[in-house]
């Protein structure tokens, strides 16, 4: 009765061993299977993270053109307000100036004919 016992012993034995054996090899296919996945994944994520890169080197690019022309239409429109500062203080003196010298003028305050006021407009007619 020892020797079956013996026999029945080492059939449990090697169906367990095999088991396992069948068992470990399940799992190894598993993570495998699992790491390719994960690698595929890897990579898929790195192309995604390369084009994402591209994309806001390219915005970044676009961005610093545009703070560029920003910086040039601020400064064009500062040098425009100079300028016309600059006309409005020119005519407001011209005006003073014109103002000035014909208060006492006894033939400024006299109504002019049309005929003075279209020659006085001829040269600007081509404008």
């Amino acid at each position: 009765m020892l020797g079956m016992l013996t026999g029945r012993v080492k059939m449990v034995v090697y169906a367990v061993a095999g088991a396992s054996f069948l068992a470990m090899g399940a799992v190894i296919w598993w993570l495998y299977a699992d790491n390719q996945d994960l690698a595929g994944e890897t990579e898929r994520l790195n192309q995604i993270n390369s084009q994402l890169a591209d994309s806001a080197e390219s915005q970044k690019a676009v961005a610093d053109t545009l703070q560029e022309e920003l910086i040039s239409r601020d400064e064009l429109a500062r040098r425009h307000i100079e300028s016309r500062k600059t006309a409005e203080s020119k005519l407001t003196q011209a005006r003073q100036a014109l103002h000035d010298a014909l208060k006492d003028n006894q033939c400024a305050s006299e109504p002019h004919p049309a005929a003075v006021g279209d020659w006085l407009r001829k040269p600007t007619d081509d404008l």
